[in-house]
C-alpha cells in the first residue's frame, strides 16, 4: 500500500517521509491505519483512497490501495 502523508503529517514518521510503503496482509479500516501509523484522527480532515474522497471512519483498505491523508488546510 502507498501512504501519502500531506501537509505536516509527516512530522508523525520517524523519518520525516512524505509517502510510505507499508504491507497490509488484511483489509484495515483508515482511521485504524491512521493509528497505526502514529497519526492523530483529530488532525486529519481529508482523506482519499485511489484518488477519491472518503470517510476515515467507515472506509476499509486493502494492500493494493493509495491513500492520502491530509490535515487541515489553511491560508490568509
Amino acid at each position: 500500500m502507498r501512504i501519502h502523508l500531506g501537509g505536516h503529517l509527516n512530522w508523525y514518521d520517524a523519518q520525516k517521509r512524505a509517502w510510505l510503503v507499508q504491507r497490509q496482509s488484511e483489509p484495515i479500516t483508515l482511521l485504524a491505519l491512521a493509528q497505526q501509523l502514529g497519526l492523530p484522527a483529530a488532525e486529519i480532515t481529508i482523506v482519499a483512497v485511489n484518488g477519491r474522497a472518503c470517510a476515515l471512519e467507515t472506509t476499509v483498505v486493502t494492500d493494493s490501495d493509495e491513500v492520502e491523508f491530509y490535515p487541515p488546510l489553511g491560508g490568509g
